[in-house]
């Protein structure tokens, strides 16, 4: 049988770690919608694609066992864009255990990359009180980064939903962060009423209409297919996607990483979707609905948005499909 290289297929590698029968792999296949009823340890490495919001993570499912901490871990773990803990609560005789090899993980993850680490509490009872003890407990020692504590029942589903937002959102946005700034987001929506412009600009951006007009235009797809496009005027970074009703453009800072603009793409082509779903309905939808979604993806979300401060709203209508 030939190797398995499907996992290299990815766009950014996400490595679950924890001791032996800590719940990993049972997390993993209740992500990826197989059955949980019968879960072997991982016997070493075991690969596996999800796909979240348009963005494929290479899953890998680290053993557990000592002699795989010992032999595997620093390879994975070192070469990931994140990692997610796994903590068995109930088996407290291990927790110090557990503290311990998350702390060398942490130091073998670049510092950038985000950390979540996951409290298995399985079918038992934990009070508030024991939860934030715990966390305190793992805390304690670990220098300032970008890591994330939830406690979760894999068998019951307790917030597994945080967890699946957190691996569509924080992995995805960290890394984007990192490496590019979004300082315009422009969306054309083509209704029954007519066109809407909608702009999104952060504060302290100096674009102007010399650095726009060349190149933002209000183009939608002619055929059923989505279109993107990527362009680079000036020192800016232009990237559009658009369906037969929906076009939206990200204008950012001019990066040379192309695997920064390919995630962000793929994101921008993911909400055009979302968009056209919303937008097709009976009826059409109002400047009002269009500016709640708008504001609450982009913003709230912080879906493709990098900058901590209120950006500047503006919407209009620029074509009346009534005065034609």
């Amino acid at each position: 049988m030939s190797p398995d290289y499907s996992y290299l297929k990815r766009d950014i590698s996400v490595t679950v770690a924890g001791l032996e029968d800590s719940g990993k792999t049972y997390f993993i296949n209740r992500l990826l919608g197989y059955s949980p009823s019968q879960v072997f340890s991982t016997m070493g490495v075991n690969h596996e694609l999800y796909n979240a919001d348009g963005i494929i993570l290479g899953i890998t499912d680290l053993g557990g066992l000592p002699s795989f901490r010992k032999t595997l871990w620093k390879s994975f773990i070192s070469r990931s864009d994140a990692l997610i803990y796994v903590t068995d609560i109930t088996k407290r005789e291990q927790l110090t255990e557990s503290k311990k090899w998350l702390s060398r993980s942490l130091n073998w993850l670049k510092e950038e990359n985000p950390v979540l680490v996951l409290f298995n509490m399985r079918d038992e009872k934990f009070s508030s009180s024991e939860v934030k003890s715990i966390i305190k407990r793992f805390s304690n020692g670990i220098r300032k980064r970008n890591i994330n504590y939830l406690s979760t029942s894999f068998s019951s589903g307790k917030n597994f939903d945080q967890t699946v937002n957190w691996l569509a959102s924080s992995i995805i946005q960290q890394l984007i962060v990192d490496k590019i700034t979004v300082e315009m987001f422009i969306s054309y929506i083509k209704t029954s009423n007519g066109v809407y412009e909608m702009r999104l600009t952060t504060p302290q951006s100096h674009l102007n209409s010399d650095v726009l007009s060349p190149v933002i235009q209000c183009k939608f797809s002619s055929s059923q297919f989505p279109i993107i496009e990527i362009l680079k005027y000036r020192d800016r970074q232009f990237i559009m996607a658009a369906d037969d009703s929906v076009s939206c453009w990200l204008v950012t800072t001019r990066m040379e990483q192309i695997r920064s603009t390919n995630l962000l793409t793929k994101l921008l082509l993911e909400f055009v979707k979302d968009l056209q779903g919303i937008n097709k309905t009976e009826r059409s939808l109002t400047e009002t609905e269009i500016s709640r979604y708008l504001l609450n993806n982009i913003i709230d979300k912080q879906v493709f948005w990098s900058v901590k401060s209120t950006p500047l709203f503006e919407i209009s209508l620029i074509r009346d499909f009534q005065d034609e």
